[in-house]
């Protein structure tokens, strides 16, 4: 009786590891399902195929909801029709070959395998989700917030500095410089990215300033940002507009 119990126990475990290897994803499976969960607006579903599962599952409900329209935006473009055109595995990594409909261009798809399980995604995103968790997401979208904000602060100099040596040393009002299509109209309504936005000109228009400053301190942005002919400039100052005397801005 002994025998036959170690013989059961070997066939249930052996049984066990075949069923579980039917039921893993392969590296094509898993892409494919990455992109039609998303594009479905399946977030969590989509986002526990990737190597974005840790930032997901631990956000609550209200988190998730703000950040949808993140979502929303980035993934809106992806097609109903998606094709496997060929993987390619070395060790624990994956490249598939996916074919999006309304271009020629393959798009190369990287992923992982951990415990066992192939995650959309490279090494270096899986180990800044692991480091960040759930404030992954977060910490992204105000990133990429205050490059925008950077940006169109600069966009905004160099429009005033061709300008001024246009018009004999003057500055633009800002209707001018949206009409001039010096900046996007983005900006006109005062909020733009995560941002809101100031503009003054000098009475003698020989000068200007703008400032940026985060719409939620520490969900939409951190640095504050300031420009006006010299430079933009930037600090974290907690949701406090930047000024003249804040340090000059280097991106990263």
């Amino acid at each position: 009786m002994k025998r036959f119990g170690s013989l059961f126990i070997v066939i249930t475990i052996f049984t066990t590891v075949i069923a579980a290897q039917k039921t893993t994803a392969s590296p094509t499976q898993a892409a494919v399902e990455f992109y039609r969960a998303l594009k479905d607006k399946h977030y969590v579903e989509g986002f526990r195929r990737s190597v974005y599962r840790g930032a997901i599952e631990g956000l609550s409900s209200a988190e998730l909801k703000e950040l949808e329209p993140d979502f929303a935006a980035t993934f809106s473009e992806i097609p109903e029709k998606i094709e496997a055109r060929g993987e390619q595995i070395t060790g624990d990594t994956a490249i598939v070959s996916l074919k999006f409909d309304g271009t020629e261009e393959l798009q190369q798809v990287a992923l992982i395998r951990v415990g066992g399980e192939w995650l959309v995604g490279d090494r270096e995103a899986f180990e800044a989700v692991t480091a960040q968790g759930r404030n992954f997401f977060f910490n992204t979208r105000i990133a990429v917030n205050e490059d925008e904000a950077f940006k169109m602060l600069a966009r905004m100099l160099g429009a005033e500095v061709i300008y001024y040596q246009k018009f004999d040393g003057r500055c633009a009002p800002l209707q001018e410089l949206i009409r001039l299509g010096g900046v996007p109209r983005d900006i006109e309504g005062g909020q733009a990215n995560g941002y809101r936005f100031t503009f003054a000109l000098g009475e003698d228009q020989k000068s200007f300033f703008a400032t940026a400053t985060p719409i939620v301190y520490g969900k939409t942005g951190r640095l504050s940002f300031y420009a006006d002919l010299s430079a933009v400039r930037a600090e974290d100052l907690k949701g406090q507009p930047a000024s003249a005397s804040s340090p000059v801005y280097q991106p990263k």
